[in-house]
């Protein structure tokens, strides 16, 4: 009974409470503001590289044609059929230049071709992903500047019908590699990811693993490790090189260029130096010093971009501007600023302490700012907004304290959804020149691409010499 009565009186205050409000001011329901719901009947299109994913797709050109295709991606089925025109954009190219502070060159549009002249036909129906092939053919040379980057941009408009669609881009970064790009891949095949430690380990050393079928194993080699520094008088963040590192980008022509002239990716490794500099510990403005630093160094190296290994740096002063609180979101910060200043280098990371990546900074989702991400060792890389495993590293094998790959090892990635196997400190820590590593080597080319290594005849023991030693097995 008790409960009963509780139950009324409740009922009385409420119907109390409606009545005062209907004396005061009349309930119109009929009359609800709409303009908030208006993008969930109108139509957003993302036009994309269908094989990454990206709006922002790098593509190292070397002999022969490239082929890819463009999709474009619906937010919803569409309710009436529509027009959409995939085309050059040949007017975004100074704009792109100009939000990036970059000078790509236009790709020719003559060089370019698309699947049904570019046009689709989206009808009313439940599909929202559409394909078209793209085609893009090598410039005759005398007509490109060698190793420049040239950007073809698309763009996807609509045309008919009552379904109102914004315009939307997607580019393409062409880099313009000279001579036969022998570390290519096939379309579908895997790519391997090579950590080199240059403390005593010469980089030359990738071109000692070919391949029988003429290509090299190795599609990226990073040099492991740079660091990231505070300098205290300065008051400024920067890249410091101990002699090994900074000797080997001395002698870039001499050692670094062999490699990228046989389609071979270098890249700068970054590590924490034991100070309270670090890379997921900068603040925006930190970040963005940064990010100064190391385009000026690939710049005057001329690498392909860097990775970051969040490790071994000390506790921040966050009361200094240029430092913040340890956090993956600072990590993605570093990596988001380095890429909108290098749009046209890799930005990868080693997915280890706070620099797994966010899924976005500033709403802009790591796929597009984030091109490979590499797992520690016995793990797989995981893909943040915007991106796949195929982005990700599927195994990460470590050499220097025994580590050993089987062809079946191999043959799990190849036949996985996984982009990329990670090897670290090949022939490092007085193995220089080893042949267990190498029949190791021998089993990943087998896995992954069904073709033996050659046996190298000699090989460079030291990463402060160019002298190269004969090979005793």
């Amino acid at each position: 009974m008790n409960k009963l009565n509780r139950i009324l009186m409740t009922l009385a205050v409420v119907i109390s409470s409606l009545a005062a409000l209907s004396c005061t001011k009349d309930i119109e329901i009929d009359k609800v503001n709409e303009n908030a719901y208006a993008n969930v009947t109108s139509l957003i299109g993302s036009l994309r590289d269908a094989n990454t994913g990206k709006i922002s797709t790098i593509v190292e050109m070397y002999r022969g044609s490239y082929n890819t295709n463009v999709a474009l991606i619906l937010s919803r089925p569409p309710k009436a059929g529509v027009d959409v025109k995939v085309e050059y954009d040949a007017e975004y190219v100074d704009k792109y230049n100009k939000e990036h502070g970059t000078s790509f060159l236009a790709w020719p549009q003559e060089r370019y071709s698309i699947q049904n002249e570019g046009k689709i036909v989206v009808a009313p129906d439940e599909k929202i992903s559409y394909k078209l092939g793209v085609e893009i053919a090598k410039a005759d040379t005398t007509e490109l500047v060698a190793e420049a980057t040239y950007i073809l941009p698309l763009k996807a408009t609509v045309s008919g019908g009552n379904v109102k669609m914004s315009e939307s881009r997607c580019v393409y970064l062409l880099k313009n590699r000279s001579g036969e790009g022998t570390a290519m891949r096939k379309p579908g095949e895997k790519e391997t990811f090579l950590y080199f430690e240059v403390n005593d380990t010469n980089p030359l050393n990738a071109l000692q693993f070919r391949m029988e079928d003429g290509r090299y194993l190795w599609n990226y080699v990073c040099l492991f490790a740079a660091n990231i520094n505070y300098d205290k008088e300065k008051g400024e963040v920067y890249v410091f090189c101990n002699p090994q590192v900074q000797y080997i980008l001395d002698h870039s022509e001499e050692i670094l260029q062999p490699l990228r002239k046989r389609g071979i990716k270098v890249l700068l490794g970054l590590l924490g130096n034991h100070d309270e500099s670090g890379l997921a510990q900068l603040s925006e403005i930190g970040a963005k010093e940064f990010a100064l630093k190391l385009k000026a160094i690939c710049d005057a190296y001329q690498l392909d971009g860097v990775n970051f290994d969040d490790e071994y740096s000390d506790s921040p002063d966050i009361s200094n501007p240029l430092f913040t609180s340890t956090s993956t979101a600072a990590g993605s910060r570093l990596m988001f600023e380095t890429k909108k200043l290098m749009p046209e280098k890799y930005v990868t990371t080693f997915q280890y302490g706070s620099m797994g990546g966010s899924d976005y900074v500033d709403g802009v989702p790591a796929g597009e700012w984030l091109d490979i991400a590499i797992a520690n060792y016995g793990s797989r890389g995981y893909p943040c907004a915007g991106m796949t495993n195929a982005n990700c590293s599927g195994a990460s094998v470590e050499m220097a304290r025994g580590g050993y790959i089987s062809v079946g090892s191999a043959e799990s990635v190849k036949n996985s959804d996984y982009g990329y196997y990670m090897v670290f400190a090949l022939w490092a820590n007085g193995r220089q020149g080893d042949q267990y590593q190498f029949y190791s080597m021998n089993n990943l080319a087998n896995g992954l691409y069904g073709s033996q290594l050659v046996k190298p005849e000699y090989y460079w023991p030291s990463p402060l010499s160019l002298e190269t030693k004969p090979l005793s097995w």
